[in-house]
């Protein structure tokens, strides 16, 4: 087995936690430590990697998949503009010095990888999902199973249902309706226990399908800081919720409204530095040029119905109306469009101000009636939250105390800030496929395609030559 004896600093250096400097403690290891080495990298399916990308007892190849399996494949990372993540960092190089040193390489994907109950149990739903597509998968429902209160309908969706539902596996007298009915729950779908067109539909999502789902999901994992901080705000714009975690346990939880398809809201790590009482809202000059200046060359009088002003129009002309719109470009929208604080405002009554590159934040809305909707995938990029005022209590202090004080500052009527006692960090996350409490995964649809371009990238992959540089000198 070639470069044998160097693979644990092929490891470190890959990872770019030492040089090539030689420790004498990682030199040399025995034949059963190599074997191990070699049926890890074999195992390396395990975790959501490519087995074949990893030539066997390789120092390059075990240098490349530590790096994978603990800080994510960086091509796949880099294949959307909008991740804004703080690079993991954790000390690799004792984790792998004592891995070697004790003889148990075998053990480093369980070191490495992400250290998150979610990932774990993503782990073993990747096993078990991919398990029941090597089987043959479950069978398809055609349109005829929705009178599943038949034979041989029942018996057809009672088998489907079995192969993620325990009760229904149990138990061959489980009630079909509370079985769809949970389904419909762990698909973010109406839960109605009827077998519509859309839940028929998530049914006939085939086991292998499910299973690049979840490996999408466990990259992404890899992404995170080794530790999230005991006090964030967690958003998963796939299910278009949100969750308030104080000391590690989540005290709030809320749906919210998140970027439509075609405006995606970013994957990213910011902090609340603020909260802004009654603000008012700065037009972004996308949504000036592409939604507003239609409007305006219609109806000079628009920005004045819709309480807005130009921030930078001709003197003594707030609202635009000696303004030739005709002949104003979209490609260079030259204005500065601002609506003042209202009930009209689309930023609501509270905003909690996130400095980034992406200039997406929390905020209330006075459209509330979409918080009812099942899709929520509505905004621009910026997220809406339906319990707005608990939210910005606890961001205030810690607890509901400071409800009355943010009310107060509303019916005040005037712009006003509210700092925040320490900065909370707010996580702008995506997980199409995550662990409920009850042990069951739930599924999320792609709505921007980010499942879809990694597995694509996936289904391309380079060699391991191609993309490590020759850590072991030969002979």
């Amino acid at each position: 087995m070639p470069q044998v004896k160097q693979v644990a600093l092929a490891v470190l250096v890959a990872l770019g936690l030492i040089t090539s400097a030689r420790p004498a403690a990682l030199m040399d290891l025995d034949a059963d430590t190599a074997h191990q080495v070699a049926a890890l990298l074999k195992r390396a399916g395990d975790d959501g990697l490519d087995a074949g990308q990893y030539r066997a007892a390789d120092g390059a190849a075990l240098a490349a998949f530590a790096r994978d399996v603990a800080l994510g494949r960086p091509k796949l990372r880099s294949l959307d503009s909008d991740v804004a993540l703080p690079a993991p960092s954790f000390d690799a190089e004792a984790v792998v010095a004592k891995a070697v040193a004790e003889g148990k390489p075998a053990r480093l994907p369980e070191l490495l990888a992400p250290p998150y109950p979610q990932y774990v149990a993503l782990k073993k739903a990747l096993a078990r999902y991919r398990a029941i597509a090597d089987a043959g998968g479950w069978p398809e429902l055609t349109a005829a199973a929705r009178n599943y209160a038949a034979e041989p309908q029942a018996t057809l969706l009672r088998k489907r249902l079995s192969y993620e539902d325990g009760q229904v596996a149990a138990d061959v007298n489980a009630d079909l309706t509370d079985a769809l009915k949970r389904f419909q729950l762990h698909h973010g779908l109406v839960v109605d226990g009827i077998l519509g067109r859309a839940t028929l539909a998530e049914l006939n999502v085939p086991a292998a399908a499910r299973a690049g789902t979840i490996l999408a999901n466990m990259e992404r994992w890899r992404w995170l800081p080794r530790a999230l901080e005991p006090d964030r705000i967690v958003i998963n714009a796939a299910s278009a919720e949100l969750v308030l975690v104080l000391d590690n346990h989540v005290v709030l939880a809320s749906r919210v409204i998140v970027g439509r398809p075609r405006d995606p809201t970013p994957i990213l790590r910011a902090e609340g530095a603020s909260l802004t009482v009654n603000p008012p809202w700065n037009v972004p000059t996308s949504i000036a040029a592409r939604e507003i200046l239609p409007k305006l060359k219609r109806d000079r009088s628009w920005l004045a119905r819709n309480d807005m002003v130009l921030l930078n129009g001709p003197p003594g002309d707030p609202a635009g109306r000696t303004v030739n719109w005709r002949a104003v470009p979209a490609a260079t929208f030259p204005y500065r469009l601002r609506q003042h604080p209202g009930p009209e405002n689309p930023l609501g009554r509270v905003k909690m101000e996130l400095p980034n590159r992406f200039d997406v934040y929390l905020h209330d809305t006075p459209g509330r009636a979409a918080f009812a909707r099942q899709d929520r995938h509505l905004s621009h990029g910026c997220v809406r939250v339906e319990q707005i005022l608990p939210l910005a209590s606890y961001a205030i202090s810690s607890d509901l105390a400071s409800i009355e004080t943010i009310v107060a500052a509303i019916d005040a009527g005037e712009t006003a800030h509210l700092p925040l006692h320490r900065m909370l960090p707010v996580y702008f996350l995506y997980w199409t496929a995550f662990s409920d409490p009850d042990g069951a995964i739930s599924f999320r649809p792609d709505v921007y395609g980010r499942d879809a371009r990694l597995l694509a990238a996936l289904r391309r992959p380079t060699q391991i030559a191609a993309e490590i540089p020759e850590l072991c000198p030969k002979g």
